[in-house]
C-alpha cells in the first residue's frame, strides 16, 4: 500500500511524512519511507534522528512507479514524501500511478488553498493520472490540514469550502506547534500526537486496515 503525500508548494509535508510514518510503525503497522524529493530532507531527519525504526528509500525519479513496487514486501505501507507537485510534477505523476491514496496537505488559508487550485491545479494533475492507472480511475484523494491554529474559524471556513468543492477532507488537522514544526532532524514519538489520532482516523474510515491485520 502507497501512501502519497502531495502538495502543489511548501506545506509541511516532509513532516507529515516523518511523523505519521512514525505513527503507522508504532501501530504495528510494516511500514517504509519514500524519498521522492530532490531536497533530501526527509532522508537528512533519518540521518540526524540516528536512524528511523523503519527503512527509508531514494526514490525521486519519474520512474517511481516501476522501481518501488518490486522492492515492497506484501503488506507494508510505504510513506511517500513528493516534491513540490509545481517543480516536480514528472515525480508527482509517476507516485500517482501507483499510490493507493494520495493525501493532499494544505494550510487553511486563502494564499494555500489558491496554490491548491491556481496555477497548477491538483485536481487536474490527480485526474490526469488516471488513464495510466490499472482501473482507470485516478487515486483516492484526502486532504490534509496542516499548521492550523487553535480555534481558528478559518478552520472550518476552509474544511466547508473544500468539501463544497468535492474534496475529501480529514476531521484530523495537524497544529501549528513547536513539536511538530522543530521536529525535523530529532527523534520523534507519536504516540498522541495529531498524527497517532490522523491513523486512527484513517482506519475509522476504511483507508487503513486495522494494525495488525493487513495481508
Amino acid at each position: 500500500m502507497i501512501l502519497a503525500h502531495i502538495s502543489p508548494r511548501t506545506a509541511a509535508k516532509t513532516t507529515s511524512v516523518g511523523w505519521h510514518a512514525h505513527a503507522l510503525h508504532e501501530r504495528e503497522f510494516p511500514v517504509v519511507a519514500f524519498e521522492a524529493d530532490y531536497s533530501r530532507q526527509l532522508a537528512e531527519w533519518d540521518t540526524q534522528a540516528g536512524g528511523f525504526p523503519f527503512p527509508v528509500q531514494q526514490q525521486a525519479t519519474p520512474m517511481f512507479y516501476k522501481n518501488v513496487p518490486p522492492t515492497m514486501a506484501p503488506g507494508q505501507i510505504g510513506v511517500v514524501d513528493c516534491g513540490h507537485a509545481e517543480d516536480h510534477g514528472s515525480i508527482v505523476r509517476s507516485v500517482l500511478r501507483i499510490a493507493d491514496l494520495a493525501i493532499l496537505n494544505t494550510a487553511p488559508t486563502a494564499a494555500d488553498i489558491d496554490r491548491v487550485e491556481r496555477p497548477l491545479a491538483m485536481r487536474e494533475l490527480i485526474d490526469e493520472v488516471a488513464v495510466l492507472r490499472p482501473d482507470g480511475n485516478p487515486p483516492p484523494t484526502w486532504v490534509l490540514l496542516t499548521r492550523t491554529i487553535s480555534r481558528a474559524r478559518a478552520t472550518k471556513q476552509w474544511r466547508d469550502y473544500l468539501e463544497e468543492e468535492g474534496w475529501n477532507v480529514f476531521t484530523t488537522t495537524i497544529p501549528h506547534r513547536t513539536m511538530y514544526a522543530r521536529s525535523v532532524l530529532k527523534p520523534v514519538t507519536a504516540r498522541g500526537s495529531a498524527y497517532d489520532e490522523l491513523v486512527t482516523e484513517m482506519i475509522d474510515r476504511g483507508l487503513l486496515p486495522k494494525a495488525g491485520t493487513q495481508a
